[in-house]
């Protein structure tokens, strides 16, 4: 599919990876109104293509990412990896990758459930033809200095086989543990989160309550409902812990 604008104009980042946000203008980028528009339209364009291949490829029958979407995201952000030598010396976009952070709600290995705001992997993808060639790594090691994160800190929304082997060969995250919520994160997580908090970022593990606030709560009926069905809990000198998931009863 041909652009607009072709890609090696589009994303002139020294290192071939551009960084996106809502704004869907490349850093650096400078034109009067029609400029910007053409961009704008011309990167919306591969943006979905490349969001409808990723979905292709990872058998989902959505797309989870589109310029659209992007656009009413202030807090994610899209890496771009480009060939420059491709399609004839204008460039082709071989890998993509999407972060943003999310707050969730997520149970350790003692069952014990922390909120947290991490940095979640929400899309990745390299071309067929241009996977194991490095260019999966060279993306993710990317992102991971530009956001000063270790893999280990990642949330993953619905990680595939293929995203868990790639975790276990390049990052040594041999297990991940999956939540209810369809994202999974690796068991140093929760130590991660823990040092985070002492080092005062500002997306750790909420802090323990005192005081009034620290008396055992009941599950939220709301939070089931949000998560799609409930889970059992029984009363512990810490609070609620969780024993298993309720069945769907209707």
């Amino acid at each position: 599919m041909e652009w607009v604008i072709s890609v090696n104009e589009m994303l002139k980042d020294s290192n071939n990876i551009t960084k996106l946000n809502y704004t869907l203008i490349p850093p650096g980028f400078q034109g009067d109104v029609r400029s910007v528009r053409v961009m704008q339209e011309s990167l919306s364009k591969l943006i979905d293509a490349l969001g409808e291949q990723s979905a292709a490829a990872q058998g989902l029958n959505k797309v989870i990412t589109t310029a659209e979407k992007l656009r009413n995201s202030p807090t994610h952000t899209l890496y771009l990896l480009k060939d420059p030598s491709g399609k004839g010396g204008r460039g082709e976009v071989i890998g993509m990758l999407k972060v943003g952070r999310k707050h969730l709600f997520l149970f350790d290995e003692h069952d014990k459930v922390c909120e947290v705001e991490p940095l979640c992997v929400l899309d990745f993808f390299v071309l067929r033809d241009r996977q194991r060639h490095g260019y999966g790594q060279l993306l993710f090691d990317h992102m991971l200095e530009d956001t000063g994160t270790s893999a280990a800190e990642l949330a993953i929304d619905g990680p595939s086989p293929k995203m868990e082997q790639f975790l276990a060969r390049h990052y040594g995250i041999q297990r991940l543990m999956r939540q209810n919520n369809n994202f999974a994160v690796s068991p140093q997580f929760f130590a991660k989160t823990a040092d985070i908090s002492k080092s005062g970022r500002s997306t750790p593990a909420v802090a323990a309550a005192v005081g009034r606030f620290a008396a055992p709560k009941p599950p939220s009926a709301i939070a089931n409902v949000i998560h799609g069905g409930g889970s059992y809990y029984h009363e512990t000198s810490n609070g609620f812990s969780r024993l298993g998931r309720a069945e769907n009863r209707y």
